[in-house]
């Protein structure tokens, strides 16, 4: 995840990241106290959420952020003010919630987990795991296969698929989906859970 936080008060900028800090460890969070910076941030890192003061410094947040979800309309828009008059203009720009200041560790919790369009939380050691189990996947196939007797070419006509789609399966470069991957443990006579596990 990776969040923005906007206001011309350095001190809030700095209190807001240390609570983040807390909630979400893992996210990427940048923060800045020049109103000047935000669009070209925003470019720079397609930020999944944004904390944004209304009242910056010479601009206004609701502006900035029509700016913003013209271009990104997934970005998650929380508005951070002083100022409960802001609240039915802020809602016109779709915003995931409306914080009053100060902000405290419960409000920031609750805004993250109520985005208006929530964070996939995939991270990239996820991603990593996943393609190391297809590698393992591959491998087992490969060894089952060759115990079996079966070649590459056999298994392809069985399945009904081309030889380099089992090649691409065994090198781990590609993952069956569930019912192929239940086809070929029928082929190579074992249980679903030998294969995979």
């Amino acid at each position: 995840m990776k969040i923005l936080v906007a206001d011309d008060h350095q001190l809030i900028v700095d209190d807001i990241l240390d609570e983040l800090s807390d909630i979400v460890p893992e996210a990427q969070c940048i923060g800045t106290n020049d109103p000047s910076a935000i669009l070209g941030l925003v470019d720079k890192h397609h930020f999944d959420v944004i904390f944004m003061d209304i009242d910056l410094d010479y601009t206004n947040g609701i502006d900035l952020a029509d700016q913003i979800l013209a271009k990104y309309p997934h970005a998650n828009i929380i508005y951070v003010t002083s100022y409960p008059e802001y609240a039915l203009d802020s809602y016109r720009t779709k915003a995931s919630t409306f914080l009053m200041k100060p902000v405290g560790t419960e409000m920031l919790k609750d805004a993250l987990q109520n985005l208006r369009y929530p964070v996939p939380d995939i991270k990239d050691k996820d991603i990593a795991e996943m393609s190391q189990s297809g590698v393992q996947l591959g491998l087992k196939i490969h060894r089952i296969r060759e115990e079996r007797g079966i070649t590459a070419n056999q298994l392809a006509e069985k399945l009904g698929c081309a030889l380099q789609t089992v090649y691409r399966w065994e090198s781990g470069t590609r993952m069956p989906d569930i019912p192929t991957l239940m086809k070929i443990a029928q082929i190579l006579g074992v249980s679903l859970d030998e294969l995979t596990r």
